[in-house]
């Protein structure tokens, strides 16, 4: 299990970038790296919303909710990155019990 680093370009401000990491236990985080924002959210609760030619990514942290404007390709890799990482580890709990 590794943990994935990606950087997007949002759609929606195409002078901002999102660095993302995709934690293999389940988690989410994002920096909004020009503003130094940051947001996490366990893949339980993260949703993907078709907006025309964006993907929103909305997530839920401690505290409030975020959500983050993507091309579509970059939100359908994305999306695969923690669908595969959620997979991983599902095997590797089946393997430990």
């Amino acid at each position: 299990m590794i943990t994935v680093y990606r950087e997007y370009p949002l759609s929606n401000h195409p002078n901002l970038h999102a660095r993302v990491e995709v934690n293999p236990i389940g988690q989410l985080d994002i920096e909004i790296v020009e503003l130094c924002e940051k947001h996490s959210s366990e893949f339980d609760h993260l949703s993907f919303e078709s907006k025309g030619s964006a993907i929103c990514v909305c997530g839920k942290d401690q505290l409030s909710a975020w959500q983050l404007s993507l091309t579509n390709g970059d939100g359908r890799e994305l999306s695969l990155l923690i669908d595969k990482a959620n997979e991983e580890y599902e095997t590797l709990m089946r393997d430990l019990m």
